[in-house]
């Protein structure tokens, strides 16, 4: 998922905590989303950059069915065993998850026929390079669709958690939070998507909301599944029963009919070679 050293999924039960806490709330309705705007044809053959726990593949293999191909890189090798965990649909197109960093991206050029990134573009040392990478995968008219978090100020979940953080815990500790969020600017995304040679280029806004129907013991589990939890782990237990405290201060304001719920606003890119 993330190839930034302050923010990358080494953890084994980190992704195990993403799967269950995230996917369902947040990164699967963001996918379908994501999805939407590709207008994904039957047979297709899909790159997904970025994987993570196979969230955007498995719902871009049950789109383009069994006569199609996704194929699904992340650096993550815990987060890909997750996602091959996951058993197959018969009515799915077949996943390949390979272990690559986006740039070089371990794929043949010329390939696919559309690339989809879900949330991992601003995580990536070189953004241009990775752009380039998957222009190069993607064959002549070949479609890419990527979404990057917006400011944190628009994310009221995370921008909650990070005051919480930030009232609790060292701060370079606690600034990690904002690493989801650190490429906010929708027309310096189009002007790199274009520097990486791509044309058609179009940018929107798009908002879905975060949900956590159990209310803010549920939504306080939304750390665990982020790379700040074995150093949070380590914490002494004064220290963590501060930030426990914080966090249900913070998350107890986006409380409505005892559910914790807050707007999620990304960045949705589409661009073809």
């Amino acid at each position: 998922m993330s190839e930034d050293t302050g923010f990358q999924f080494t953890d084994d039960a980190v992704p195990r905590a993403y799967e269950e806490v995230m996917v369902p709330r947040l990164f699967e309705p963001w996918a379908l989303l994501l999805l939407d705007e590709c207008n994904l044809r039957p047979k297709a053959v899909v790159l997904d950059v970025a994987t993570g726990p196979g969230t955007v593949a498995r719902v871009a293999a049950k789109r383009i069915g069994p006569g199609g191909r996704v194929v699904a890189t992340d650096v993550s090798r815990p987060m890909l065993d997750v996602a091959n965990s996951k058993s197959s649909s018969p009515d799915s197109a077949p996943i390949t998850y390979i272990e690559s960093p986006a740039a070089p991206l371990e794929v043949e050029s010329e390939a696919f026929d559309f690339v989809v990134c879900q949330q991992g573009l601003q995580f990536f040392p070189d953004r241009l390079a990775a752009l380039s990478e998957m222009r190069r995968a993607l064959k002549p008219r070949g479609q890419l669709t990527i979404a990057v978090w917006s400011d944190i100020e628009n994310n009221a979940f995370y921008a909650a958690l990070h005051v919480a953080l930030r009232e609790s815990v060292p701060s370079d500790l606690a600034d990690r939070l904002l690493a989801p969020f650190s490429w906010p600017d929708p027309q310096v995304l189009k002007n790199t998507i274009e520097a990486a040679g791509f044309h058609e280029t179009r940018v929107r806004s798009a908002t879905l909301q975060l949900i956590f129907e159990r209310g803010v013991a549920q939504a306080a589990r939304a750390l665990a599944a982020t790379p700040l939890a074995p150093s949070l782990a380590t914490l002494p237990a004064g220290t963590r029963l501060k930030l426990n405290t914080a966090i249900g201060e913070h998350l107890g304001s986006l409380l409505r009919d005892g559910k914790v719920s807050a707007n999620m606003t990304s960045n949705i890119a589409v661009a073809r070679t």
